[in-house]
């Protein structure tokens, strides 16, 4: 039952978060198509453009794994498969941090542990879910 609560919990977090995130992803594509416009060149934005895909990428996967996350409350059976969406959107984070940092963005802690407290309360909740309570 608690690991059921996480999940659920965890998993309507997610939902919000990848709605909101598709929606930053769209505007950063179409502010760095209105940005190559205005200088008249689009040198210089890939890294741009690339971020910002995978963090729509990220945030379409994130809002997938929320709704897997709620169907897992009712059926245990799936949140296997709800630890796999986890360790990805998990993986995303990290692989977004690496390229804001190559992009000269600073490295902080404090983001690195915020961006996968989510993810791993999650897969976390997954767990339990699929394990079951413990009696």
């Amino acid at each position: 039952m608690k690991g059921q609560k996480f999940l659920k919990v965890t998993s309507i977090l997610m939902i919000i978060g990848g709605v909101i995130g598709v929606i930053a992803g769209i505007i950063a594509i179409l502010g760095i198509s209105a940005l190559a416009a205005l200088m008249e060149t689009g040198e210089g934005t890939g890294l741009l453009y690339a971020s910002s895909i995978i963090v729509t990428l990220a945030s379409v996967i994130q809002f997938i794994a929320g709704i897997k996350g709620i169907g897992a409350c009712n059926a245990p059976q799936k949140a296997a498969a709800c630890i796999k969406w986890g360790i990805i959107i998990a993986v995303l984070s990290i692989i977004s941090m690496i390229i804001g940092l190559v992009a000269g963005g600073e490295f902080s802690f404090t983001s690195l542990i915020l961006n996968l407290l989510v993810p791993g309360l999650y897969i976390y909740g997954a767990i339990q879910t699929k394990n079951g309570p413990l009696e």
